[in-house]
C-alpha cells in the first residue's frame, strides 16, 4: 500500500483512530496523486512532505486488513472520480473516445453501471499516453483494473470457457484458446454465448 519506504503517517494516523476514513483516503489519494505526477514529470524526489513526517512506529495487525482495504477502495475511488471528471470534460470524436464509448456499452452490459467509470479513469490516462495504439492500451488497462482490484478477475469471461477472458484484437473480442470470434467490441451481452 505504502509507494515509499517507512509507515505512511496518514495510515498510521488513521489505523490508530486519529483521522476520519473520508479525510485519511482524501490525504491518501492526494499522495498518490503528487507522487505520480513528480514521477511522469521525472522527477526523483517523489515523497511529499505528508509522507515525510516521521510517526510513533505502528504495528500492523490482521485486525487491520478490513480497515487497510477500506481506506485503499475509497482513496482508489477518489482518484478515479478525478480522472473521470477530467476525461468526460474533454471528451470528443477520436478513435480513443469511440473505443472508449464501446469499451462503456461492454462494462454497462456485463458488470453493470457502476463500473462504467472505470473506463472514463483509463480513458483520461490513455489520453496522455505516447502509443501507437491508445484505444488497445484503454482495454488491457479497463481489464487490469478489473482483475487488479477483484471486481471480476475474469472479464470478460469468456462465454465458451468461462475460467479465462476474452481477448480483444481488430474490433472483436476472442476467445484465446481456439480464437474464434464471440462479439463486436460494444456488442458483449451479459448473457453467455456468443455472436
Amino acid at each position: 500500500m505504502n509507494a515509499v519506504p517507512g509507515q505512511n503517517p496518514v495510515v498510521v494516523r488513521y489505523l490508530r483512530g486519529e483521522l476520519a476514513l473520508e479525510l485519511a483516503a482524501k490525504a491518501l489519494a492526494s499522495q498518490i496523486r503528487d507522487m505520480t505526477e513528480a514521477f511522469e514529470r521525472g522527477e526523483r524526489r517523489i515523497v511529499s512532505d505528508l509522507v515525510e513526517q516521521r510517526v510513533e512506529p505502528y504495528e500492523f495487525s490482521e485486525a487491520d486488513h478490513p480497515k487497510l482495504r477500506a481506506l485503499w477502495d475509497l482513496a482508489h475511488a477518489t482518484l478515479v472520480d478525478e480522472r473521470v471528471q477530467a476525461y468526460l470534460a474533454s471528451a470528443g470524436n477520436s478513435p480513443l473516445d469511440k473505443a472508449a464509448q464501446l469499451l462503456a456499452a461492454d462494462v454497462r452490459a456485463t458488470l453493470g453501471e457502476t463500473h462504467v467509470r472505470v473506463v472514463w479513469s483509463c480513458a483520461r490516462d490513455a489520453q496522455s499516453l505516447e502509443v501507437d495504439d491508445a484505444s488497445r492500451q484503454l482495454i488491457d488497462n479497463v481489464q487490469q483494473d478489473f482483475q487488479d482490484t477483484f471486481v471480476d478477475t475474469t472479464w470478460p469471461a469468456c462465454p465458451r470457457h468461462p475460467n479465462h477472458p476474452l481477448e480483444h484484437a481488430d474490433g472483436f473480442w476472442h476467445c484465446p484458446r481456439d480464437r474464434a470470434k464471440i462479439a463486436r467490441l460494444g456488442e458483449l451481452s451479459g448473457r453467455a454465448g456468443g455472436m
